[in-house]
């Protein structure tokens, strides 16, 4: 989807577009299943640029970080963008960084690609090591057995990082 400023010069535009995002671009093996990512909102000229408001849903499954199992994940957000066009962007030398200079996105042509937008929210509303549960207890090491649903009798494996510590400790007497 290219998004066309020059759409809202005189009044407001209501937006609304489903993106099918490649889960290979992605970049997260986690991720299992993707729907449609879909944006609705409403984009309105301002001074300097324009204003882009919305709400971002999507429904996804990844894989639990502990046990593996599958995990539904569904976000509704809101989302902003500021646009301001490139010209009025201040010169190095009287730049001062503030925190609302975060959000501006400086555009040189009306109209780019709108996708790279929406990835990168995607990206932030992804859970960066998602779990089934906060009580999740995991794989065992030893059998691969789900810790949530059976216990195991394995020995947990010994930590041969302080075996050369061991090797130092003398007995109490």
């Amino acid at each position: 989807m290219e998004l066309d400023l020059e759409q809202a010069f005189e009044e407001p535009v209501d937006l609304s577009h489903a993106f099918e995002l490649p889960l290979e671009r992605l970049g997260r093996p986690e991720l299992l299943s993707l729907g449609p990512v879909r944006f609705t909102g409403r984009l309105e000229k301002t001074e300097p640029g324009f204003l882009l408001q919305g709400r971002l849903t999507f429904d996804a499954k990844v894989t639990c970080a502990r046990c593996l199992v599958e995990v539904p994940v569904a976000r509704a957000v809101d989302v902003s963008w500021t646009f301001a066009p490139l010209h009025e962007r201040p010169s190095h030398e009287e730049l001062e960084l503030k925190s609302a200079d975060l959000d501006i996105v400086w555009y040189e042509e009306l109209s780019f690609p709108f996708e790279p937008y929406i990835e990168e929210q995607l990206q932030l509303e992804l859970p960066a090591k998602p779990l089934c549960g906060d009580g999740c207890r995991g794989l065992c090491p030893v059998c691969g057995a789900d810790r949530n649903v059976t216990s195991c009798e394995c020995a947990e494996p010994a930590d041969e990082r302080w075996t050369a510590l061991k090797a130092l400790r003398t007995p109490l007497s």
